[in-house]
């Protein structure tokens, strides 16, 4: 029996297809599905050729989590931008249920915790460092003219954001039963704290 003969990609197009199966398998089964052998049996290329791109294991793991913070950053940053008036509710409804439904927050912690495989890359990528440098600024344009430092505290929000997000990706419906929450409840809550910034974004109409 012949064996079947493998798909020629460009190095872009396979990294690429490597991180949305990697991403898929990430959000199907898992972090125990995020190994090379398998990923690239799903791929229908190599074990050779996925070290290639990430090195390892680990590299293809610090890899996705960029891959899918970029998007992440990127989609929020569009919909604030092309919306005349953002709505923070139902971005944040989308965000947290992205963060928390794909894995995504799920590996960001493993790899957090696992020492030294995620120790080089513990600071961000520069693009996604550069991804939360362009946020800033789009969030601190919404916020009243005559705030004191309106660069402060569209930090202030992106981090309250950002950390409320992991919280609720690693054990949301925990914390919330520890609170006394329902789980409706506890679902409520991104759109709640989408509210709050909902209230510091400027008027209608005004620039």
């Amino acid at each position: 029996m012949s064996k079947a003969v493998r798909k020629r990609r460009q190095p872009e197009e396979a990294r690429l297809e490597i991180m949305q199966v990697a991403q898929r398998r990430l959000r199907e089964i898992g972090i125990g599905g995020l190994n090379v052998a398998d990923v690239a049996k799903d791929c229908g290329m190599s074990h050779a050729t996925v070290i290639h791109h990430f090195g390892s294991t680990g590299g293809m793991r610090r890899a996705l989590v960029d891959h899918m913070t970029d998007a992440l950053l990127r989609d929020v940053i569009r919909r604030i931008e092309e919306s005349p008036v953002p709505d923070p509710p139902a971005i944040l409804q989308s965000l947290f249920a992205t963060l928390s439904e794909g894995g995504h927050v799920k590996l960001i912690a493993w790899l957090s915790l696992s020492g030294d495989e995620f120790a080089a890359d513990v600071h961000g990528s520069a693009q996604i460092e550069s991804l939360f440098s362009q946020l800033v600024p789009v969030v601190a344009q919404r916020l009243p003219a005559g705030h004191e430092d309106r660069l402060l505290a569209a930090r202030r929000i992106v981090f309250l954001t950002a950390t409320a997000a992991m919280g609720y990706g690693l054990g949301g419906e925990t914390w919330a039963q520890v609170m006394g929450l329902s789980a409706d409840e506890a679902a409520a809550f991104p759109a709640w704290l989408g509210e709050q910034i909902n209230r510091m974004w400027l008027p209608e109409g005004n620039s």
